[in-house]
């Protein structure tokens, strides 16, 4: 499964809220994480969309998070993110329109990738990341 570089920008969008423990631009997200400010500020739009982040405008105003960072999964993010989420179609309910359904040996694989990798992104908190970024950036300023 190759995660985009949407899904990584807005996961590293969430994390940098996360960490101001308020309100942040796209502006400075955007210089703090080296990515181009107008894709973020797509990014944020659907972020936004989806329920995550809420903006404020005017002076002061900006990004911050719609609910709490313990609240937000990587998982979320990914399946707001990704089109199609799942690694292959035939584990979200496709079987049925394949012809090799009856017969295919390897649904049983795709179906033990799909849950190691629900495991891991339906574990991991954007609070968790934010914490390592946290972290990180304590250890930089050394």
């Amino acid at each position: 499964m190759k995660i985009s570089t949407n899904s990584r920008y807005a996961l590293r969008f969430l994390m940098r809220i996360a960490i101001s423990r308020g309100r942040v631009t796209t502006l400075s997200v955007a210089n703090a994480e080296g990515i181009s400010e107008k894709m973020l500020e797509r990014i944020a739009a659907k972020l936004k969309k989806s329920g995550y982040v809420k903006s404020v405008k005017g002076i002061g105003g900006g990004y911050e998070l719609a609910m709490p960072a313990e609240q937000i999964t990587a998982a979320m993010v990914l399946k707001t993110m990704e089109t199609p989420y799942l690694p292959i179609h035939c584990i979200d309910g496709w079987e049925e329109d394949c012809r090799m359904s009856g017969n295919c040996v390897t649904l049983s694989l795709w179906k033990r990738i799909d849950e190691a990798i629900a495991a891991v992104t339906d574990s991991v908190t954007i609070a968790d990341l934010a914490g390592e970024l946290s972290a990180r950036l304590q250890e930089i300023k050394g």
